[in-house]
């Protein structure tokens, strides 16, 4: 079952993470997970974390969770997004991420099978594709060139993982586990449209327009990951993500000319293409630190991917007279590049565990936020 320690929170400027969170407590906590006691979740956060014992009378667990996030760096509410809106900002290019997380999995012991739906949007044009855009829904396309800069991608993967983690004596320590997972992808559906150049008004030439679009990707990738507890209150985990990665879309591609007006047309036949996308490799290091019969906690993290260091802290607090846990976590969003806040409550109870939370960056005014996002879980253990 859930671990029933929770955090208080530690305000300081953190450098950029993206939050992937598909259960309530990792997102409340602001996604700093690697070290914090997960249970059915940790197939997802550290593989090492299944061996920790759960407190299951029999050893199987079910349980499932669905997170939302929406962040965008047009400085307007992201419930409103228009990327006209950003048109003549600062901001170049506007950028918007759009994640939907799902988890379901059951657990056996230390071994867990389950499987992860993953949905993203990825928006990114240019002040240049956006005048584009603009002018020409307008009928008011300039006989000045164009500089273009667009690509929007829309994907999702349903991802089937297998984890296992196992105690490993290791010196003095308390307790020291290993795992790994094997996760299998299957893709079912990309769309890109990208555009890229300069568009001069009766010119077919000096851009590149494309639509790629599939039903059909596969891949394998491996995790590996271990847990060290140093005292009753220092606990350290490491997860070493997509160690190895392969992941490919089978696609079909098209070309598009734009005409005088600046609308598209079909250039050529569809050709079909092989899209490599291997999942990015990372890091990550994080620390859990809970005094014994205090019911406090709190977890911080740092993860090192893709040439960037990103951190993320949050902090727990459990009431064993009612059976509720308050979470508070912060991180800073990579694309927005503001501070985001984040807020979780939970029930546990005997054999079920219930949690809910929040993310946000303005406070009470939830509607004018740049970024939001939400999450539910629950496991039932037997």
């Amino acid at each position: 079952m859930f671990p029933r320690r929770l955090l208080a929170i530690l305000a300081f400027s953190l450098v950029a993470i993206p939050l992937h969170a598909q259960d309530a407590h990792s997102m409340a906590i602001g996604g700093a997970a690697t070290a914090a006691p997960m249970g059915l979740f940790g197939i997802y956060w550290n593989p090492s974390i299944l061996a920790e014992p759960d407190g299951s009378p029999s050893g199987w667990s079910v349980g499932s969770g669905f997170s939302a996030f929406d962040t965008s760096n047009s400085g307007k509410p992201i419930i409103h997004f228009q990327p006209g809106d950003a048109l003549g900002t600062g901001q170049d290019p506007i950028q918007r991420y759009q994640q939907y997380l799902g988890l379901f999995g059951v657990k056996y012991m230390s071994t867990e099978g389950g499987v992860v739906y993953d949905q993203e949007l990825n928006y990114s044009a240019s002040q240049g594709a956006l005048q584009f855009f603009n002018d020409r829904s307008n009928g008011t396309l300039s006989s000045s060139p164009y500089n273009l800069n667009f690509q929007q991608t829309n994907q999702q993967v349903a991802n089937l993982v297998l984890g296992y983690g196992m105690p490993f004596p290791l010196g003095n320590l308390q307790m020291f586990t290993i795992g790994g997972n094997l996760k299998y992808h299957d893709g079912l559906q990309y769309e890109q449209d990208s555009l890229t150049g300069t568009y001069t008004q009766g010119s077919s030439t000096g851009y590149t327009y494309t639509k790629t679009t599939s039903n059909s990707g596969l891949g394998l990738s491996i995790d590996g990951g271990f847990m060290a507890k140093f005292t009753d209150a220092l606990t350290v985990g490491m997860m070493f993500e997509n160690l190895s990665s392969n992941f490919t879309w089978q696609a079909t591609q098209q070309n598009y000319q734009l005409d005088g007006a600046g609308h598209e047309t079909p250039l050529g036949t569809p050709q079909s293409v092989n899209v490599s996308a291997p999942f990015p490799y990372a890091t990550k290091l994080g620390v859990a630190f809970t005094p014994p019969d205090k019911n406090l906690g709190l977890e911080a993290q740092i993860s090192w991917s893709q040439q960037q260091t990103r951190w993320s802290v949050g902090l727990e607090h459990f009431y064993p007279e009612s059976h509720i846990l308050v979470r508070l976590g912060t991180f800073a969003d990579e694309i927005s590049n503001q501070q985001m806040w984040c807020f979780g409550i939970g029930y546990a109870f005997k054999s079920v565990a219930v949690d809910a939370s929040f993310l946000t960056r303005s406070i009470p005014d939830l509607q004018d936020s740049i970024s939001l996002g939400g999450a539910l879980d629950a496991v039932v253990s037997f």
